[in-house]
């Protein structure tokens, strides 16, 4: 189980751990296309976003064609995807389920997803807002399951420095450390964000936007209050 404050990268490191693939027009009936082994190759597993609605039956239907896409794909690979025996069981052959957004499941689709995975054997991994673990902690035949608790914590600051620098390279921004106005920037930058991730492209993009606005490329400690300025930031972030 992994839980952690909005923005704090969970979403964004769970599916690039897992890489799952799209396999929406994959036919069990027709060879793997190249690519499509290569991203269930590379794939450790499932990803799913709970829904908001999310009955078992919601759950069950969503999730049940794409474990038995990807499983199946995993042992036509192996040279095993016409054996009836795996055939059959096509939902085990997938490795690990992470399921973001975990607060939002009730009782019953909890336990649903505790009875696929007590049948089929796959690790899980549930994802959501602190207070995941307290609400698990009532329900012991799920609870006594869980093996290991994660808290994704907002970086550090010599962490949101290195962070801070590389997204700023994407929206074409360059905090000069030659340059004081630069140095100040960043660090109003670190300030702000307080280690959240999601809140940093949202500056970065505000100020990119400013300083386009103004014909500029020099970073200053102004264009970053600006960019604060217009944004919603809450106690959360």
């Amino acid at each position: 189980m992994c839980f952690g404050r909005p923005g704090v990268g969970k979403t964004r490191s769970a599916r690039e751990f897992v890489a799952s693939p799209n396999l929406a027009h994959y036919t069990i009936t027709k060879p793997i296309a190249p690519e499509t082994a290569r991203a269930v190759e590379a794939s450790q597993g499932l990803f799913f976003t709970a829904p908001v609605s999310n009955t078992p039956k919601i759950v069950n239907d969503r999730l049940h064609s794409s474990l038995f896409r990807l499983g199946h794909a995993r042992l036509a690979l192996a040279g095993l995807g016409e054996d009836p025996e795996y055939f059959a069981r096509a939902e085990a052959a997938c490795p690990l389920m992470v399921v973001d957004e975990a607060d939002r499941l009730t009782v019953a689709s909890l336990e649903h997803l505790r009875d696929l995975y007590d049948r089929y054997g796959f690790g899980l991994i549930l994802m959501g807002m602190p207070g995941l673990e307290k609400k698990l902690a009532r329900y012991s035949q799920l609870y006594s399951r869980i093996g290991f608790v994660h808290e994704f914590r907002p970086l550090r600051e010599a962490e949101m420095q290195l962070v801070a620098r590389r997204h700023a390279a994407t929206f074409g921004i360059t905090f000069d450390p030659a340059s004081l106005d630069a140095v100040e920037a960043l660090a109003a930058v670190v300030r702000i964000t307080r280690g959240n991730l999601r809140l940093a492209e949202r500056l970065l993009a505000q100020m990119r936007r400013i300083m386009d606005l103004n014909g500029t490329q020099a970073v200053s400690l102004d264009i970053v209050d600006a960019a604060r300025d217009r944004l919603v930031i809450g106690p959360g972030d």
